[in-house]
């Protein structure tokens, strides 16, 4: 009896240390927001869209980076998740994007994409995001410099307005083109804010209102 109750509390702690490290497997987004912006991720052996989210993943892993990762080592461009609610990964190696999403059931969402920039290096996005109570939504911006196989944070790429508030926005990063839309339902909204490509960061050109259309 003693060794059969030795054995069970072995194995509830074996059971419990593994809860523990299930629940620490993913990063809130909230810590991401707080922490990207300063801290480089290095060994990036290449620029391709794979590698920079694998390396992204690593260093600031969610569950939505771990299911994109998952379909790519499948070598699938495409994978629904879950039926009911539409929840499906793409991953659009020859252009350069990924995305997780759902037909909007208040589910964290995350898309990535790379633009080739005019002095050899590549500028990384991605964006996470969750609509529920409070609303999170921002997007973490890189410079891969392929010599030193380094991704460096450019927290200030875009030049534009600071959000300080829980303001829903929502910014579209492009899976064809290199155009980049933010949707602002801010207190001067809804405005549509388009930024075209320079060639080394994508620069606010043009805001009009936003067109709402009725489903």
């Amino acid at each position: 009896m003693k060794k059969l109750s030795l054995l069970c509390v072995l194995l509830l702690s074996a059971l419990s240390t593994m809860a523990q490290n299930a629940q620490k497997e993913f990063c809130y987004l909230e810590d991401i927001e707080r922490g990207w912006g300063t801290k480089p991720i290095n060994n990036v052996v290449n620029g391709s869209i794979g590698v920079l989210m694998e390396r992204f993943d690593q260093t600031w892993p969610t569950w939505m980076g771990h299911a994109v990762r998952n379909t790519m080592e499948k070598g699938l461009t495409k994978e629904v998740l879950e039926d009911e609610t539409e929840l499906t990964v793409i991953a659009d190696g020859k252009n350069g994007y990924v995305s997780v999403g759902d037909l909007g059931t208040d589910g964290e969402y995350m898309s990535a994409c790379v633009w080739k920039r005019s002095n050899g290096h590549r500028l990384f996005a991605v964006l996470l995001g969750d609509p529920t109570d409070p609303f999170i939504e921002f997007v973490c911006f890189y410079d891969y410099d392929p010599q030193k196989k380094l991704l460096t944070p450019e927290p200030n790429v875009l030049k534009f307005r600071k959000w300080t508030t829980r303001e829903p926005y929502y910014v579209r990063l492009p899976r064809v083109g290199k155009g980049l839309i933010i949707e602002d339902w801010g207190k001067d909204g809804p405005l549509e804010h388009t930024f075209r490509w320079d060639g080394m960061k994508p620069v606010l050109s043009k805001t009009v209102p936003l067109k709402l259309h009725d489903d």
